[in-house]
């Protein structure tokens, strides 16, 4: 447990028992059976059960939140659970594995970076609001990387579309529906924080939370837009794929109309009958050889000169 007196400038404590104030605790979920006595028992079991969507609970005396954090892991996206409880003179948030996305927070807390509304606004609700604008910051910077993604292999695919391409656009997309199914309940989140059912956010702090509903919108906007452009690489992948098998089918085409009227001759000068013109000629077998090549030639510059070749 970590507890920070937001009144005192985020001043470390060792302990936090009740006393009056301002304060952001850090817990970890094994530890989260010690707010047994501020919270409802079924919020402390979600708190241990790191499997839950998105979404926000009014209670009483209290809102309690389930958020989850992304991050990028070393081939692809991961999901942490972030769970909060936000009171009128506290904040805890509880996980379970270390978010870096808290973690930057207290740092620049430290050393008095972005962070110079949080003191100034010397409130928990503050520290929520702080919490989910970094969560759109971070979460716009993993839709950009899957948008880097993208374009770095649709241009693969300009240049040389291949199956592996494929694979790695079956990939982002996948990616790219497990951030929407993530981030789809923020939206949710966002509208219902407005509301304030429970006047924990003070009235004169809910603008800013106003603007978080904005930023939210505008981050559903970009996934869609994501969606679209990764649909957009799809089509541009098949077209590639397309053209290069009707160029193929082209070569085909072409050889099998330079080589039909040559077995046509071959045919005719193969029937087995007991009279054929030329068949006792000692040069006839060269001119024959001569005229087919003739030929070729022929249909060559014919069908380079209807642009077919």
């Amino acid at each position: 447990m970590i507890t920070f007196n937001i009144e005192n400038n985020f001043k470390i404590q060792k302990q936090w028992n009740g006393e009056d104030g301002y304060y952001w605790i850090l817990l970890n979920s094994s530890e989260a059976e010690e707010l047994n006595y501020l919270f409802h028992k079924e919020c402390i079991e979600e708190c241990l059960d790191y499997k839950q969507n998105s979404r926000i609970d009014y209670y009483k005396e209290y809102l309690f939140m389930v958020i989850n954090i992304l991050e990028q892991g070393e081939r692809e996206i991961l999901s942490k659970e972030l769970d909060i409880f936000l009171s009128k003179n506290l904040i805890i948030t509880v996980y379970k594995d270390k978010i870096k996305l808290i973690e930057e927070i207290i740092k620049d807390i430290n050393l008095d970076k972005n962070c110079l509304l949080l003191k100034d606004v010397k409130r928990p609700c503050m520290v929520l609001y702080y919490i989910l604008d970094r969560l759109i910051i971070n979460n716009y910077n993993i839709i950009s990387d899957l948008e880097v993604k993208g374009d770095s292999i649709e241009i693969e695919i300009l240049k040389e579309p291949k199956g592996e391409q494929l694979n790695k656009l079956l990939f982002v997309r996948r990616e790219a529906y497990k951030v929407r199914k993530l981030l789809k309940p923020l939206r949710y989140i966002g509208e219902n924080m407005l509301l304030n059912e429970n006047g924990i956010i003070e009235d004169e702090n809910l603008f800013y939370f106003r603007n978080i509903n904005r930023k939210i919108d505008k981050l559903m906007l970009t996934l869609d837009n994501l969606s679209q452009e990764l649909a957009l690489v799809r089509e541009a992948y098949e077209s590639e794929i397309a053209n290069k098998t009707n160029e193929l089918m082209k070569v085909f085409t072409i050889i099998t109309a330079v080589f039909l009227p040559l077995e046509l001759i071959t045919a005719l000068f193969s029937m087995s009958f007991d009279y054929m013109p030329f068949k006792g000629n000692c040069y006839a077998f060269y001119g024959i050889l001569i005229f087919m090549a003739l030929l070729v030639i022929y249909l060559l510059r014919l069908f380079k000169n209807k642009n077919i070749l």
